[in-house]
C-alpha cells in the first residue's frame, strides 16, 4: 500500500460515512481521497455545499492546490466539481430531484468509461448530508442518506463500481444526546470512520510530556507495533489502511492480506524471521480458500499466545463452541458491519 488512501484496483461500491472533528480533518480527507482515486484512474466527484463559497475553508479555490494536476484533471473529465448547494435546499424540502439527475449522469459516466476503455470507477465525495446534520436538520439529513443508501445498494446489485463518502460533523453526532439520532444516520451508511479519537493516543513529543506531567503514562505505554490483516474485500482493506493511518499506525507495520493461505505463509515463512513478529493478526471468518476460524486455528495450534481478532457475520451463538475451542475470547469477535473506532478501540486495549 502506497498510502492510506490507497484506492485498489478491486471492486470499491460502498456508502461511508466520516466522522470528523475539524475542517482540516475533513478537508484532509477529501484531498487524499481524490488524490488517491486520481492516481488509480478513478473519476471523482467532489460534490460541496461550500464549492464555490470563497469564504469556507472547504471551497474548491483552497483545496484545488493540494489536489494533483487539478487543472489538467477538470480539463480530461477525470475531476468534476459539482455545487451542492442547490441540491442542499431541495433536501430541505425532501426533494430528490437534483440528485436523480446526478443519479442518471453519473450511471452515464461509468457506462461511457467502460466503452472507452476507461477504469470504470466513479469516488463520489458528497457533502449535503453533512451540512444538514451540521445546520441541525438531523431528519432531513437521515432521509437523504436513506436516499444515497438505496442508490449505492443498487449500484452495488448490479456490479457498478460507485463508492459515496459522506462526511458528518462527529462533534455534534457524537454527543450522547443525539445517541439515536447517530444511530439512525449511521445505519444507512455500511461502513462508518469516526475520527473522534481520544487526543492522548497522538504521539506526544518528549517537551509535552516533560512539561505536562498527565502525559507521562503515556510516554512508556506500549503500542500495537505490528498488525496483520487478512481480509478478502477490496474496498474493506482499503478502509483498513485508512484507518489505522489516521490512528497513528505506520504504514510499514501494517500488513494486508486476501487470504488465509497467504497469512499462514506470512506467519510461518522461514525467509524471513520478523514475519510472525505481529502483535496482532486481525481474520475474516469469510475468506475465499479457507475458513478464517480453520487460519486461526493452525495460528493457535504453533502460536498458541498469539493475539487474534476475528470479523465475522456470523451471530455469536453460532460460533461460540469453535472460538472456545480455538482460545478466542468473545470480547475478540467483531460482528460486521462495525464502527471501525470501535475495532481500533479494541485493537487499543481501551
Amino acid at each position: 500500500m502506497s498510502s492510506i488512501f490507497n484506492v485498489t484496483t478491486g471492486p470499491f461500491n460502498e456508502h461511508v460515512m466520516i466522522l470528523y472533528n475539524n475542517d482540516d480533518d475533513r478537508n484532509k480527507a477529501a484531498v487524499n481521497l481524490i488524490n488517491e482515486g486520481l492516481k488509480n484512474g478513478f473519476h471523482c466527484i467532489y460534490a460541496s455545499v461550500h464549492a464555490y463559497d470563497s469564504e469556507n475553508r472547504s471551497n474548491i479555490s483552497n483545496l484545488s492546490s493540494k489536489i494533483t494536476k487539478y487543472n489538467e484533471n477538470i480539463e480530461k473529465d477525470e475531476l468534476r466539481i459539482v455545487d451542492f448547494k442547490p441540491y442542499y435546499e431541495s433536501a430541505l424540502n425532501v426533494d430528490f430531484a437534483p440528485f436523480r439527475k446526478l443519479k442518471t449522469e453519473v450511471e452515464h459516466t461509468i457506462n461511457q468509461r467502460k466503452s472507452e476503455g476507461k477504469k470504470d470507477a466513479i469516488l463520489i465525495f458528497a457533502d449535503a448530508a453533512e451540512f444538514l446534520s451540521h445546520n441541525k436538520h438531523f431528519d432531513e439529513s437521515e432521509i437523504l442518506e436513506w436516499w444515497w443508501n438505496k442508490t449505492t445498494t443498487e449500484w452495488k446489485q448490479n456490479n457498478q463500481n460507485i463508492t459515496v463518502v459522506c462526511p458528518h460533523p462527529g462533534q455534534i453526532l457524537n454527543n450522547p444526546l443525539l445517541t439515536e439520532t447517530m444511530l439512525h444516520i449511521g445505519s444507512m451508511h455500511t461502513i462508518t470512520i469516526d475520527f473522534n479519537y481520544n487526543k492522548y493516543n497522538r504521539k506526544h513529543s518528549d517537551y509535552d510530556i516533560q512539561k505536562n506531567p498527565k502525559y507521562k503514562h503515556y510516554q512508556n505505554k506500549k503500542k500495537t507495533k505490528r498488525i496483520l490483516i487478512v481480509e478478502p474485500e477490496p474496498d474493506i482493506q482499503y478502509i483498513y489502511s485508512l484507518v489505522t493511518k489516521q490512528h497513528g499506525f505506520e504504514e510499514s507495520d501494517i500488513n494486508i492480506v486476501n487470504d488465509g493461505t497467504k497469512c499462514l505463509e506470512v506467519i510461518f515463512s522461514a525467509k524471513d524471521d520478523n514475519n510472525n513478529d505481529y502483535d496482532l493478526i486481525i481474520i475474516d471468518t469469510h475468506l475465499r480458500d479457507i475458513s478464517g476460524l480453520e487460519v486461526a486455528r493452525k495460528i493457535r495450534d504453533i502460536l498458541p499466545h498469539k493475539r487474534i481478532i476475528l470479523t465475522t457475520t456470523n451471530s455469536l451463538d453460532n460460533i461460540s463452541n469453535l472460538i472456545n475451542s480455538i482460545g478466542i475470547k468473545p470480547e475478540d469477535v467483531v460482528l460486521k458491519p462495525f464502527n471501525f473506532a470501535d475495532l481500533i478501540a479494541l485493537i487499543e486495549g481501551r
